[in-house]
């Protein structure tokens, strides 16, 4: 039994290597409407049957953009297509077919504030990984005060903390800003003021 299963797994090594020498084509010489054509069989069994047409030419479009060349040892240039590239997401509330490609990144996020800008031309962004809210003290760090103009001075240079790091952000020319964590409503206030487009719990 091994020497015949043996022999099965030479032979089906044989016929994958024969295969790919002779039988296969290229996606680039097969042609957009072949591509579209194998999407929709593809599709035909699924929820997504009825709109194959429409679904079809959309995931064909996404494919051929995320299309990567690099030459190999031999000179030869060779394509292909990172289907990691593309994600998707998903939108409650809406129709299939309002479905659209988008050419770029997108992200299922909204602003934080209704009065930020909806569009940024010529965006600069700055991508944070901590919350900007008010400063306070670490924990463990206590501070007794016994006059109550110290601790509204206190305060104060809380929100001048806070300010200042919100300054130094949009001095660097920063016009959007993604932070994987929270903004409260004072850091919003800086941020629509100087006119710039800010987004909270970015994934």
């Amino acid at each position: 039994p091994t020497s015949i299963i043996s022999g099965y797994r030479l032979a089906m090594r044989e016929a994958v290597r024969y295969i790919r020498a002779n039988l296969t084509v290229p996606v680039d010489t097969i042609g957009r409407e072949n591509l579209v054509n194998a999407a929709k069989t593809s599709m035909s069994s699924k929820i997504l049957g009825p709109e194959s047409d429409f679904f079809a030419n959309m995931a064909v479009d996404a494919v051929t953009r995320v299309r990567v060349e690099s030459t190999g040892t031999n000179g030869r240039v060779a394509a292909k297509y990172p289907v990691s590239a593309i994600n998707i997401l998903k939108s409650h509330g809406r129709s299939a077919l309002e479905s659209e490609l988008v050419d770029g990144f997108a992200l299922n996020c909204v602003r934080a504030s209704q009065a930020m800008p909806s569009c940024v031309s010529d965006a600069r962004i700055a991508l944070l990984d901590f919350g900007l809210a008010r400063h306070r003290m670490q924990m463990g760090v206590s501070v007794v005060v016994n006059d109550p103009q110290e601790l509204e001075r206190i305060r104060d240079r809380e929100i001048a903390i806070t300010k200042e790091r919100i300054q130094m952000i949009l001095a660097a020319g920063a016009n959007v800003i993604l932070t994987t964590k929270g903004i409260d409503d004072l850091c919003m206030k800086y941020f629509v003021e100087a006119g710039a487009m800010a987004v909270r719990r970015c994934k």
